[in-house]
């Protein structure tokens, strides 16, 4: 019986592997029981002796030699049996921690044939993490599982050898129970990592699985119990396995911090910072608002959380960036923050990120905020929100063409991110290829109408094109007020209509009033009035309006660009 277990184990893994037809293993198991039959019956009627093979009955009990030749039968079995143990061993501990060897995944690595006859090279090690699914009783834990989910995708996105697809991607199949094929087909990803969780007070049950989106088979799976005091702890343990699991070489040393060790209140500190980050996630000012709220609580509760600072820093930015407030004490205020998160973890990809938004918006240092970029990329390769901000700043730097190869990329990796999509269609547009970005457009209006500037980048499409009306339809209909009343100003001008032209711009200037210098810049510009252009630009230098920034690549003010001065002051923005 041992001997043909251990058989079998190795038939099984031998006929798999040259792809043999299933009754091939079936009639050996078949042939085996009746072996069993046979072993029995002669075990009980006859006995080996030293003259040979003879019936039991004919066998002298006082010259049997069955004493010794049942030890050595003895050792025998005890040798077979801890070579099935080792395999036993091997196959459990080993081979299903190294999915190369396992038929599910190996099924995924063969090269196969299409019904063309085209041989299909084996997938890339892509994935996708699906938004984890609230089973608490309550279903008041969106913020939790929500959390939970983006900072797997970070941990995943730290691995140089795994593609993942972008969070907005992932979190546009929240809530959609389709198949996972198709999930798999639209983000462009070989496995798909789902699961659920279970929170009750600081208690936490987390379930995750790996699932091959070829055969739907899952690769992995594991139910973790965890106090939130162990939170991070188990997000890394998660990651490490899921890394084991798709044949992905560990971070080296170092790669992965170590989460640190949590202080007392550490549970209700980041019950609080995942909801500052699913406020932050919203994308506009009162739900970031709201973020700021929740993260400053977190630190009053555990004032070492680096995630809660640097959090707190881009929700900072993003308010300064849209308020009609002192921009320099918000960016500052922002900037210590960022500093913070850094001195507690040098290496929190989320702090260098926060950081290079102020060195970018306030600073104009060009050159530090693309090294903090590059620092965060090298912490994380797989974030596309930090290359997608790294792309951004080489274009305003004048990198077009390394800039839009890095959109094009970033629109394949999270091919479902409204707003890489809407930075790809941009850059269509400056190139002349108008067709392209009004394809990208048209979808992006389909899927979400109140996507946050669309009505204004569309606009800004029609005006490249000489087609006023239409550019004028679109900035009528944008939700954020000084855009709107920017590109009302610029078209109402080009359409011969002076008296609208000039009431936008004065509405805009009594509304917002220097906060809009930039906005206010453009209008004098595509007006041709050089003088109060420049003026304006130089309002805005003083109060330091982020707006500026773009100033580079504006073509709003490619009716001025020649003029000395405005060459000038690009120079004194380090451009």
């Amino acid at each position: 019986m041992v001997v043909s277990w251990l058989a079998a184990q190795v038939l099984q893994l031998t006929i798999e592997s040259f792809g043999a037809p299933e009754w091939v293993m079936k009639t050996v198991l078949v042939l085996m029981g009746m072996g069993l039959l046979f072993a029995l019956f002669f075990a009980w009627a006859f006995e080996l002796t030293p003259e040979g093979l003879k019936r039991e009955s004919e066998v002298d009990r006082t010259q049997s030699i069955t004493p010794q030749t049942g030890k050595k039968l003895n050792y025998t079995i005890f040798f077979v049996m801890l070579l099935a143990i080792a395999y036993f061993a091997y196959d459990n501990f080993m081979l299903r921690r190294t999915p190369g060897v396992v038929p599910e995944i190996a099924a995924t690595q063969t090269v196969a044939e299409d019904s063309a006859g085209e041989v299909q090279s084996e997938p890339d090690k892509s994935i996708a993490v699906l938004p984890f699914v609230d089973m608490s009783p309550e279903k008041d834990q969106e913020y939790f599982t929500d959390g939970l989910t983006e900072n797997l995708l970070n941990a995943l996105a730290k691995m140089r050898d795994l593609k993942v697809a972008g969070r907005t991607s992932s979190f546009a199949f929240k809530n959609r129970n389709e198949d996972l094929r198709i999930i798999g087909e639209q983000l462009g990803v070989a496995h798909l990592l789902e699961g659920s969780v279970q929170k009750s007070g600081q208690r936490v049950r987390i379930t995750a699985q790996l699932v091959n989106v070829g055969d739907g088979y899952h690769v992995w799976s594991e139910t973790y119990d965890r106090t939130l005091e162990d939170i991070f702890a188990v997000q890394d343990e998660i990651a490490g396995e899921v890394a084991r699991a798709m044949q992905v070489a560990l971070l080296g040393e170092g790669d992965v911090a170590e989460p640190s060790a949590p202080s007392k209140n550490a549970g209700v500190a980041y019950n609080d910072y995942l909801k500052g980050l699913y406020e932050r996630n919203q994308g506009s000012m009162k739900s970031n608002e709201r973020a700021v709220a929740y993260f400053r609580r977190a630190l009053e509760e555990d004032p070492n959380m680096a995630l809660a600072w640097a959090g707190l820093a881009m929700s900072l930015d993003y308010i300064t960036g849209f308020d009609d407030g002192d921009f320099t004490a918000g960016f500052e205020e922002a900037r210590a923050s960022a500093l913070r998160a850094l001195e507690i973890n040098p290496d929190l990809p989320e702090g260098h990120l926060a950081l290079a938004g102020i060195q970018q918006s306030h600073d104009w240092d060009w050159k530090a905020a693309e090294a903090s970029l590059n620092r965060a990329l090298a912490l994380r390769p797989g974030d596309t929100e930090i290359r997608r901000e790294l792309a951004r700043l080489k274009d305003l730097r004048g990198k077009s063409e390394e800039a839009f190869s890095e959109y094009q990329l970033v629109a394949e990796q999270d091919p479902l991110d409204l707003r890489a999509q809407m930075t790809l269609a941009s850059a269509y547009g400056s190139r002349g290829r108008f067709d392209e970005a009004i394809g990208i457009f048209d979808d992006i209006l389909e899927k979400n109408p109140s996507q946050m500037a669309l009505h204004w980048n569309r606009g800004m499409l029609y005006l490249r094109q000489g087609r006023y009306q239409m550019a004028l339809d679109e900035f009528s209909k944008e939700t954020f007020e000084f855009f709107k009343l920017t590109g009302q100003a610029i078209s109402y001008h080009h359409l011969q209509q002076k008296d609208e032209a000039v009431a936008a711009l004065q509405t805009l200037i009594s509304t917002m009033g220097e906060s809009s210098s930039y906005q206010i810049a453009e209008v004098y510009a595509q007006w041709g009035d050089a003088d109060n252009a420049m003026s304006w630009i130089e309002r805005g230098y003083n109060i330091r309006d982020p707006g500026l920034q773009f100033i580079n690549k504006d073509d709003l003010f490619d009716p001025i660009r020649e003029d000395p001065r405005f060459q000038a002051f690009l120079q004194k923005m380090n451009f």
